[in-house]
């Protein structure tokens, strides 16, 4: 049998008649000697973690592969300031800090792919080809070269797509500072194989763009538009290219002239 204080506790009362229930995660403890409600106060979270700072150098390049991203998926008018300082969990001030102007991170975002692209080590590459007058392989060469530079730095061929759709200069300062020594380059050596009659005549600008298209072409529908137009490898489709250029630079045959018969 029940004690007599047990069965007219204050808080045994209060849970027969539904005030209080013990069941429920977080109710609130009455005291058996005093009506007076005492919360459940949960225990304070762990104190987070330092951040860990950067060097100049690594924001620095934070910054950069943010800025290249949010160029590249939302073109620059899209594309704030503030977004990229956001995106790196920093102010505009840094931003600015590193970058003073826009013309600074441009010419940083064109640094950064000259420097993965190994245009140096490919142009020593693509002389020695041209020195040894191999046609078929400086075509092959040339083309691997473009195509790996869309398939290792997609995000670069998209921020320059948004920028010639957007009227933005970033295209004009890269054919300054990239494109046209290659472009010399390689119409130089058309003109030199058309001298010596290997390939066809006409204009030299035509055919270095013959030679060039084939591979931007293949490249931006693969990487960029993410079409399958090729189902072989890279290799095989500069293999492919490789025979069908050189047959199309080759010289017209000589058409033969029928002597009449007297």
């Amino acid at each position: 049998m029940p004690s007599a204080e047990n069965t007219y506790s204050p808080l045994v009362f209060a849970r027969n008649i539904g005030i209080v229930d013990s069941d429920v995660p977080g109710w609130l403890e009455l005291s058996e000697y005093l009506l007076v409600n005492t919360p459940v106060v949960p225990a304070a979270p762990p104190p987070a973690p330092p951040r860990h700072r950067l060097s100049s150098d690594d924001r620095r390049r934070q910054l950069l592969s943010h800025a290249i991203a949010l160029f590249s998926r939302h073109g620059f008018s899209g594309t704030r300031t503030k977004d990229i300082a956001a995106a790196c969990g920093v102010s505009e001030a840094i931003l600015y800090r590193h970058f003073a102007t826009k013309e600074d991170l441009y010419h940083a975002i064109l640094d950064t792919h000259e420097a993965a692209a190994g245009k140096d080590e490919w142009l020593a590459e693509m002389r020695a080809i041209a020195e040894r007058r191999d046609d078929p392989e400086f075509i092959r060469c040339m083309f691997a070269q473009i195509v790996k530079s869309f398939r290792e730095d997609t995000a670069f061929h998209r921020l320059m797509l948004y920028a010639g759709l957007e009227g933005h200069s970033l295209p004009g300062l890269f054919h300054e500072r990239m494109g046209s020594s290659t472009l010399e380059f390689l119409r130089n050596y058309v003109v030199l194989r058309q001298r010596e009659g290997a390939f066809r005549k006409g204009s030299p600008d035509v055919l270095m763009m013959l030679l060039a298209s084939p591979a931007l072409q293949y490249a931006s529908s693969k990487y960029i538009f993410r079409l399958k137009t090729f189902l072989g490898t890279d290799k095989e489709a500069a293999e492919e290219f490789a025979k069908l250029l050189v047959a199309a630079l080759a010289p017209a045959p000589k058409k033969k002239t029928s002597k009449r018969k007297v």
